[in-house]
């Protein structure tokens, strides 16, 4: 079975063809008027879900920092949006298309997406997940999926469903009795929560916990891309949006323990992992015991390596790749509070340690909770990433490279950076945890 279906738990077991793909009378008005869409699911073929919301706690990484909207870019429109406190409030320009507030970053795969909405005055919205862009003759336009999210004043409900922006109209509409749950879901002039579960092909939405959307994209046609928050067009509209999150999911690739042990790992010498590193219910500690690095069996040298990581207080550790050895390139783990190290930039957590640091407002937990890393290695082109965001790039060979190689402690080290090696995590005498360690070759 494909782990991302085990991992997330998305329960296909009830999703289940609708029983007689009965249509209610208040809803029969509207398949005349969409029926025709190309894209849309048969109401014979629409898949119904009873899986519970997934739980949002924990490892969730919040895509609106509640003072300005660092991260996020308006397109396709002139409609405004603005930072007001807890909530990012957008408003209809008069004449403008529909303007989509759009995360910089636009490779998001698999994920639960969560955010709460409000109308000010009822409208129109929605949430473009995997989203697209491309230019036309006013300047740019985004596409893709779209989860509906309309206000009460529309007496159709069908929030949650999901239509095809700039892209053949509605998919999933909400039209079944079974969907009545769902329609009856929205609370008029009170905050209303959607969740959205992306998982390959197979997606899933909520409204305020109420199961709504089921799709399968056979085609495989929006595998990544984008988030945007949409203000829909018209002659008056203002909506508020606040706790955007979202929580990655591992995407295919190689599960670095998938044995649930260390047999596709050694020490660096070759001999078996020692017991100070453990593994238990999937999470790889290392105690205060020492132990020494340890090495994958496989090496690697382009590829996208994600991972789950955790310091204890005043602890150090790393991910080194592209190794021989225990020399290698290093994504730093670190309590940039507490460790002396991090007097020194280029040492501090998400840094390529001793080579460049990671960007100063970049969004890392305290010690003792959990972050995900990301490093990205293809040719020339290095990128470490931290709870969703990229915070250093760099150009092997480049003349930024080398002038920053020639004043760091690896500079006798012909050919560093360019190896084919292991993946390292390292023993830097202090406790450390990891999970979900998963790469893919690019």
């Amino acid at each position: 079975m494909n782990p991302r279906i085990l991992l997330a738990g998305i329960g296909l077991l009830t999703a289940l063809p609708a029983s007689g793909a009965n249509i209610s009378d208040d809803q029969q008005r509207f398949i005349e008027k969409y029926q025709g869409h190309s894209k849309i699911v048969p109401p014979a073929e629409a898949l119904i879900h009873t899986a519970p919301e997934p739980e949002i706690c924990g490892e969730f990484v919040e895509l609106y920092n509640g003072r300005d909207l660092s991260g996020w870019t308006p397109r396709g429109g002139d409609c405004t949006f603005e930072a007001k406190g807890e909530a990012i409030v957008g408003t209809t320009v008069p004449g403008s298309p529909s303007t989509y507030l759009s995360t910089e970053r636009e490779d998001y795969q698999d994920f639960i997406f969560t955010a709460e909405l409000k109308w000010e005055v009822n409208g129109n919205s929605g949430i473009m997940f995997r989203a697209q862009r491309k230019p036309d003759k006013r300047g740019e336009v985004v596409y893709g999926p779209q989860c509906e999210m309309e206000g009460l004043a529309n007496d159709r409900g069908w929030s949650g469903g999901i239509y095809g922006q700039s892209d053949g109209g509605w998919i999933y509409p909400l039209w079944l009795d079974a969907h009545a749950g769902a329609r009856q879901a929205l609370k008029a002039g009170e905050w209303n929560r959607v969740t959205i579960q992306a998982i390959g092909p197979d997606i899933k939405t909520w409204v305020n916990g109420v199961p709504a959307a089921h799709w399968i994209d056979h085609q495989n046609a929006y595998q990544r891309g984008f988030f945007s928050l949409q203000v829909h067009s018209g002659t008056e509209g203002k909506i508020h949006f606040r706790n955007i999150k979202v929580k990655e999911l591992p995407t295919d690739g190689e599960d670095l323990f998938a044995s649930g042990d260390f047999s596709q790992w050694t020490s660096v010498n070759g001999k078996p992992v020692p017991s100070q590193w453990t593994i238990e219910n999937g999470v790889v500690f290392r105690g205060k015991n020492g132990g020494g690095d340890i090495i994958t069996k496989k090496h690697y040298h382009n590829f996208e390596l994600q991972f789950d990581w955790k310091i204890s207080e005043a602890g150090n550790s790393g991910v080194k790749y592209r190794t021989r050895g225990s020399l290698g390139l290093e994504y730093q783990i670190l309590d940039d509070d507490k460790h002396k190290d991090a007097k020194k930039p280029s040492h501090r957590t998400a840094g390529l340690y001793d080579l460049k640091a990671a960007d100063a407002d970049k969004p890392v937990h305290p010690f003792g909770e959990w972050n995900t890393g990301r490093i990205v290695a293809q040719g020339d082109q290095v990128e470490h990433w931290l709870n969703g965001k990229k915070v250093l790039s760099i150009t092997i060979g480049s003349e930024d490279w080398q002038a920053r190689f020639a004043a760091s402690k690896y500079r006798q080290h012909e050919g560093f950076g360019t190896w084919t090696g292991p993946i390292l995590l390292q023993d830097h005498y202090d406790n450390v945890w990891y999970r979900n360690l998963r790469i893919r070759e690019l």
